[in-house]
């Protein structure tokens, strides 16, 4: 499918008078209204495929450039969600990390109670088993 010319090739629209003066040109050149007719709905028919052909051209560039947009968009926000990933990934880390830190501090101290306890739990028993 070819484009009509474009640029210094196409005419603006013609004035009535020379409107007149083709028609006038045409029954001397020897066509019939009816040919004329004929001729006419031919153009326009021409006229209308060129134009449905250049409107379909340019639907699809835009159709081209909103999808490049779009796979564009699409680029910059996967690449954001997976920088929110990352950054929500190391915060979790440090903060499971804090808190296991914690967590073995608060262990350590447990234990440590717990050891004293029981030393000081068998201390007593056994001064109250020897006696002193």
């Amino acid at each position: 499918m070819r484009m009509p010319p474009q640029g210094p090739l196409v005419e603006p629209l013609t004035a009535p008078q020379e409107t007149q003066h083709v028609v006038q040109q045409l029954r001397e050149a020897g066509f019939s209204a009816d040919q004329q007719a004929a001729l006419t709905t031919a153009l326009l028919r021409v006229l209308a495929l060129w134009t449905q052909q250049a409107t379909r051209g340019d639907l699809h560039a835009a159709q081209q450039a909103l999808e490049q947009r779009l796979a564009q968009q699409l680029d910059a926000l996967r690449a954001e969600l997976l920088g929110a990933c990352v950054r929500q990934a190391e915060l979790l880390h440090a903060t499971r990390g804090a808190r296991a830190r914690g967590r073995d501090g608060l262990r350590w101290l447990r234990t440590a109670l717990l050891a004293l306890t029981c030393a000081g739990v068998v201390f007593l028993v056994l001064l109250k088993v020897l006696g002193r």
